[in-house]
């Protein structure tokens, strides 16, 4: 049982890998062989395709798997009386496994087969080898896959006036075919009634009668001559025939006779007879229809085409619309427009002639194309001045006419230019109606320019909406226009071939004229003079007015506002002075930031370090005054003075504390002024470093931090703070930075803490010293 499980799974691995398409007539639902009950089908070879499911019952039997359409065939058939289908599947190599399912599609689409499990009738997925079907032998209607399940199933019932179809699945691998037969039920599936003609309708677009059956016949029992079919007298010729489903099936109740030309008028009949090919037509059970079944039909007289009529064409035209009332065959309209003329108050004439063509060579429509567009008002005529075909075939009457009207539109103006600015490198014009960005020339060559000076123009560009007109162009100058004076832009022809256009196509008359003024340009230049008196400096300033300024906004030193042409101002200061100007004439604009420098004649200055400076070391102030100085005085904030222009070196001894002392030099020119420079230098009460030996870190002011003391000119320095057993609670190496007895931000216990400090002293000599502080509150 293992084995034949496995050899199973394999075969259905081998058969999926291999699984493509089916394409074949008769492989799919929709293209079904059509069969009858009496007979036997003989399907020699059945091409390897076909993977899709198909649903069904439930299946939980021992090894079943997926029920799919391996190698499929399809065969249709109609029940004509309810009972039951009794069928035999014999495989020709009977070692091979064929499985079958039966639906009703009645009123469904075939195809719907693969997702609809209510068109499910019975089945039989048996993993045995043999013949298989449905019989008196079957059980059940219903049979799984796997193996060990009946070949046979019990016969279904079918109910009259449905339609049934039985899918045939090759489960082996080979294309060796099998054969079909029906016996042993009660259900009718022969139809007794055989076809008639039932209706018969003339085509007069492709000379064609279409004829109707009541009942299938074989596609390949229809003679291609179209011989198995007689017109009365007086019809034309049948030149072929066709079968309206035989493309995709092989069974057809539709037919279409292709004559030799059109009947004319009048009443004719179509019969049925034997044809080239010996028969009739037959159903599916090589039943024909009987000679001289036959219909009548009349053939109208059918209407010439009427004249179109001209759709309202947009303003400017250069194509006109004919629109057509009846259909007309696009093959009979000239492409050259020859079919028709136009006249009217301008001299255009028609060039070309398109349709917009359906599948079946009709249209409505008729588009001329004209050699140049319409822009003169007035009334135009189109003369049909050939024919035309109607659906039919039948041609247009000669004369026919259809006017269509152009309004007048009005001219393209310029208009005014708005006021431009200083140094206008592009104007702007105004237009008395949009006009057609595509007519704009790029390169500006529509305008000219005259003026006080020459001006290039570089560009035009329209200001443009989304449907591309625009009701104003700007212009680009190739410079800005420095030189005031009127200028005059001019309409003229573009290196485009034209001038503007405007939407309706009307030209811009060249020689318009747009005038504009442009100002003369200004610059903020200017002079100034010095005048200098001990502390007091005045300054004269002077801009020289030219190029029409009238305007004059000067700011002095940042503070001082005046708005005349040459103000004075009084500094009482030396350095650099910012000075701005702007400038105007009414149009442009200029503006100039700069900066003076007042320099003194007498400077006081010294140069000195800050320090701090150790008892016994030497200050030594070093003059660096300007000017012409007849007199240094010194005064070093000690209470002692000297004269001179060195300073005498000094020491300084502060008592109780630190001390900033106040250093003066006032030097004296030759015209008495004076001028003082001072400086403040800091004296160290001693350098000698000490250390204290407690502090009281409760911020009141006195002893809050411990640090060394007067450690100012000591380098290298390292200061560290252990507690009594040895945790390092402060560490530095700037003597300024103090522990204020705290440890990780809280506040340290009150006690004794050992400390250890390392520095370079002033004279080069490396101290390392260690003791205890003692922290108090």
């Amino acid at each position: 049982m293992l084995k034949k499980l496995l050899l199973y799974l394999l075969l259905i691995f081998v058969g999926r890998a291999q699984a493509q398409d089916c394409t074949a007539l008769g492989q799919n639902p929709s293209t079904a062989f059509p069969v009858c009950g009496d007979q036997t089908f003989l399907q020699r070879s059945v091409p390897i395709c076909g993977d899709q499911q198909v649903p069904g019952p439930t299946c939980n039997t021992p090894g079943a798997g997926q029920h799919r359409n391996k190698n499929p065939y399809w065969y249709k058939f109609t029940c004509y009386k309810t009972g039951t289908l009794g069928f035999l599947i014999k495989p020709l190599i009977l070692e091979e496994d064929y499985d079958w399912q039966l639906f009703d599609i009645t009123g469904k689409d075939p195809e719907n087969v693969y997702f609809d499990r209510t068109m499910y009738v019975a089945m039989n997925w048996s993993g045995e080898y043999g013949l298989t079907g449905a019989s008196v032998d079957g059980t059940s209607v219903t049979v799984c896959s796997g193996r060990g399940q009946a070949l046979f199933s019990e016969m279904p019932q079918l109910t009259e006036g449905h339609e049934y179809l039985l899918l045939i699945s090759h489960f082996s691998d080979t294309q060796s075919g099998y054969e079909l037969s029906f016996g042993g039920g009660t259900a009718e599936i022969i139809d007794p009634v055989l076809p008639e003609i039932t209706s018969v309708k003339y085509d007069c677009a492709s000379y064609s009668v279409g004829i109707k059956l009541s009942r299938k016949v074989l596609c390949s029992s229809l003679a291609a001559n179209g011989s198995d079919f007689r017109l009365s007298a007086g019809a034309p010729a049948i030149v072929s025939a066709r079968g309206v489903t035989c493309g995709n099936g092989f069974d057809l109740d539709s037919i279409t006779l292709f004559l030799a030309g059109p009947p004319a008028p009048g009443q004719y009949t179509v019969s049925v007879r034997n044809g080239s090919d010996n028969n009739t037509l037959l159903n599916v059970c090589s039943k024909q229809m009987l000679a001289g079944n036959s219909m009548d039909f009349s053939m109208p007289a059918f209407p010439a085409p009427r004249m179109a009529a001209v759709q309202t064409p947009d303003c400017g035209p250069n194509e006109i619309v004919l629109a057509f009332p009846d259909p007309i065959r696009c093959s009979s309209v000239a492409a050259n427009g020859s079919d028709f003329t136009i006249t009217g108050p301008s001299a255009v004439s028609i060039v070309a002639a398109a349709t917009a063509c359906a599948a079946n060579d009709l249209t409505n429509t008729v588009t001329l194309r004209l050699n140049a567009r319409i822009i003169t008002p007035g009334t135009y005529t189109v003369r049909l001045a050939g024919s035309v075909l109607s659906e039919c075939h039948i041609p247009s009457l000669p004369g026919g006419e259809a006017d269509f009207d152009i309004p007048p539109q009005p001219p393209v103006l310029l208009r005014g230019i708005p006021v431009v600015g200083c140094e206008p490198s592009a104007v702007k014009i105004g237009l008395s109606v949009p006009v057609r960005c595509s007519s704009i020339a790029a390169d500006g060559s529509d305008f000219t320019i005259r003026g006080n000076a020459s001006v290039r123009i570089a560009g035009a560009t329209g200001i443009c909406n989304a449907e591309g007109l625009a009701d104003s162009i700007e212009l680009r100058f190739g410079a800005p226009i420095q030189t005031g004076g009127t200028y005059e832009v001019v309409s003229a022809s573009g290196t485009d071939g034209n001038t503007l256009f405007s939407e309706c196509w009307q030209p811009a008359a060249t020689g318009q004229i747009a005038v504009f003024n442009a100002a003369d340009t200004v610059n903020a230049d200017f002079t100034f003079g010095l005048d200098f008196n001990c502390k007091l400096t005045t300054a004269n300033f002077h801009h020289h007015g030219r190029n029409g300024v009238d305007s004059w906004n000067w700011l002095l030193d940042g503070t001082d506002r005046f708005s005349i042409q040459h103000p004075v101002k009084v500094y009482d200061s030396f350095g650099s002075k910012t000075v701005t100007l702007e400038v105007s004439n009414g149009v442009c604009r200029a503006r100039k930031d700069t900066a003076i420098t007042i320099v003194s004649e007498l400077t006081a200055g010294f140069s000195v370090d800050y320090g701090p400076y150790c008892p016994l070391e030497m200050v030594r102030p070093v003059d660096q005054s300007t000017g012409n100085i007849v007199r240094w005085t010194w005064d070093y904030g000690n209470n002692a003075t000297s004269t001179g222009r060195e300073a005498v070196p000094m020491r300084y001894f502060p008592q109780l504390r630190d001390q900033d002392y106040t250093i003066r030099l006032i030097v004296e020119n030759d015209k008495h002024c004076r001028d003082t420079a001072i400086h403040t230098i800091k004296a160290a009460r001693s350098c000698y470093v000490e250390i204290p030996s407690a502090f009281s870190p409760n911020n009141d002011g006195v002893n809050d931090y411990f640090y060394p003391v007067n450690a100012y000119k000591v380098t290298d320095l390292r200061l560290a703070v252990y507690t009594r057993g040895g945790q390092l609670v402060f560490e530095t190496n700037n003597w300024l930075k103090r522990w204020d007895g705290k440890i990780n931000g809280s506040p340290a216990e009150v006690g004794t803490y050992a400390w250890m400090i390392e520095y370079t002293d002033q004279l080069g000599e490396k101290v390392q010293k260690k003791g205890t502080v003692v922290l108090i509150r």
